[in-house]
């Protein structure tokens, strides 16, 4: 690898991309429960949204106190 101009994101950069893969997580495990029939597959979306928004929690606090704005909306 070359070193000098590189595509690097900066770590604010990295947080704001974070808070969208989770965003669309969260959508994508909500819909899934929704449609979930059996009784595993409504526990794995239950554990997995809770997990997602513990991660989405982190992230928006993580931004906020680096002073980062975007479009934060609450999940949930």
């Amino acid at each position: 690898m070359r070193k000098g101009k590189q595509n690097l994101l900066t770590e604010g950069e990295k947080i704001l991309l974070a808070i969208q893969e989770v965003q669309t997580k969260l959508i994508c495990a909500r819909q899934g429960f929704e449609t979930a029939t059996e009784e595993a597959l409504v526990d794995s979306y239950i554990y997995e949204i809770t997990a997602l928004q513990k991660k989405y929690d982190y992230f928006i606090k993580t931004a906020k106190e680096m002073g980062l704005t975007g479009p934060f909306r609450k999940i949930g």
